[in-house]
């Protein structure tokens, strides 16, 4: 599921660019038909052998597509038929990639490229919102949330070069919370009744705890500790 996100921005912009090559080809299809369709109407006209300003400015009269009239030419080639030679008009336009590009019909392509960058700015406000969502668990061997891993086998965190991250017994326990919690959210009234049960007021001792933990964790992560108006703490993604 960590893919699919990724998976579906490949695909529009891959069926962006495809689309916007597609509208090229058949642009410069019609193009080409139409200085075909030109030369065939200056060669009824004007049947010579000869190609002169004159014959180029009445070719060029002819072409239906404004911006490639100054472009366009006519060249002629000898081609071998049979026992004898003869001679073969041709037309070109002379237009530029991005002239193609300009003429043809690209709102499709920018359809699906603006789909592309709001599907990827829903999914990076998605992930913001919703931090829960970048917890993958591999094969049951491990935890894996902004930067650190979580190996419940070895009761280890691991930061991404492999590096073990060494916290006190007590920010074991809390990290160990956190990650288990599916919002990564975690009550104060819950945190002290699991790490001091029996201590009637924990808060001072909790509030010391996460003044330690916070900067462990924002020099070894992309992760930091927030606090909800002193109700509740969170990790969550810098």
């Amino acid at each position: 599921m960590k893919t699919l996100p990724l998976l579906v921005f490949i695909a529009l912009i891959s069926s962006a660019v495809l689309t916007s090559l597609g509208s090229c080809h058949v642009q410069a299809r019609n193009i080409d038909n139409d200085v075909q369709s030109a030369l065939s109407q200056t060669l009824a006209e004007r049947p010579s052998y000869v190609v002169d300003a004159d014959t180029i400015r009445v070719y060029r009269s002819y072409i239906v597509t404004a911006e490639v009239r100054d472009t366009a030419s006519i060249s002629v080639k000898t081609i071998r038929q049979g026992e004898r030679d003869v001679a073969v008009f041709e037309a070109d336009a002379g237009y530029s990639f991005l002239t193609l590009w300009g003429l043809s019909d690209q709102r499709p392509a920018g359809t699906l490229a603006v789909l592309a960058i709001l599907w990827a700015i829903g999914c990076y406000w998605y992930r913001r919102r919703h931090p829960e969502v970048c917890m993958v668990v591999a094969n049951g061997s491990h935890i894996a949330f902004g930067g650190l891993f979580y190996v419940p086998e070895e009761s280890a965190f691991h930061t991404d070069s492999g590096t073990e991250l060494h916290l006190t017994p007590m920010q074991q326990q809390l990290m160990e919370m956190f990650f288990r919690s599916p919002s990564h959210t975690l009550s104060k009234q819950d945190i002290c009744n699991t790490l001091w049960p029996k201590k009637p007021d924990a808060n001072d001792t909790l509030y010391t705890l996460i003044r330690r933990l916070k900067p462990v964790i924002e020099e070894h992560s992309q992760l930091k500790i927030e606090s909800d108006r002193g109700r509740s703490y969170r990790l969550t993604d810098k």
